[in-house]
């Protein structure tokens, strides 16, 4: 990290959020497991819709916990759920998201997938890996790539949503006529080269911190939460 803050010390808009969050990084509490099954409730959905999705999994699969004075759902296990059916899920109201949760949770189960033998191979047999579960596109891998395995350089797909907040954020576009994905590509690339996951993450964060405590009307519209 170190490395990172001497890099854009001097960067006029990254400079301030860095002074703000210092010591930030990719963390993921989560199994791999876990973390393809948020990226699943994720695809195609407002934050509401997928929020609203995985409180209904937990409720009827995780477990529930209890610590001071709080209470919390714990993640399934896949050997937990493997002898539920794809229409007792499309029951929860996931939609077509069923066959997806279904077959990844199989691939985990029968042990097609072992996160730890993946975290010793290449990105791109990692990449090839998620990418031959069902279900997980390229924007899933991405984000699973830097969160879960820390390649801070991962950002080659950025989703329509994602590309009207960034068009907003770095250009003050507005998000009916965002900027194209390509071009957003390119300006990460050439301004941040191999940190440039980790500095969006940066924005990212800190954007979301101002929603939370406080108000981001055009933020808001999109995200509907």
């Amino acid at each position: 990290m170190t490395r990172f803050y001497q890099r854009f010390e001097a960067d006029p808009e990254l400079c301030p959020i860095l002074a703000k969050w210092r010591g930030m990084r990719p963390l993921n509490y989560s199994s791999l497991y876990e973390y393809l099954m948020i990226a699943i409730v994720l695809q195609n959905a407002t934050v509401r819709r997928s929020v609203n999705m995985m409180q209904v999994l937990l409720e009827t699969y995780g477990t529930l916990l209890s610590f001071d004075g709080k209470e919390l759902y714990c993640f399934w296990e896949p050997d937990d759920i493997v002898a539920v059916t794809e229409e007792q899920l499309r029951a929860l109201k996931v939609g077509y998201r069923a066959k997806s949760i279904k077959r990844v949770t199989d691939a985990f189960a029968g042990g097609q997938v072992d996160e730890l033998e993946l975290r010793k191979k290449s990105r791109e047999d990692q990449r090839q890996a998620l990418l031959d579960l069902y279900g997980i596109g390229p924007a899933s891998v991405g984000y699973i790539l830097f969160d879960v395995f820390h390649h801070l350089d991962e950002l080659n797909y950025i989703s329509p949503w994602e590309q009207k907040i960034y068009s907003r954020l770095f250009f003050g576009q507005v998000p009916e006529s965002p900027v194209p994905a390509r071009d957003l590509l390119a300006f990460f690339n050439e301004r941040y080269a191999e940190y440039r996951m980790l500095a969006v993450h940066y924005f990212w964060e800190d954007l979301f911190w101002t929603r939370k405590t406080g108000h981001v009307v055009w933020l808001d519209k999109l995200i509907r939460l």
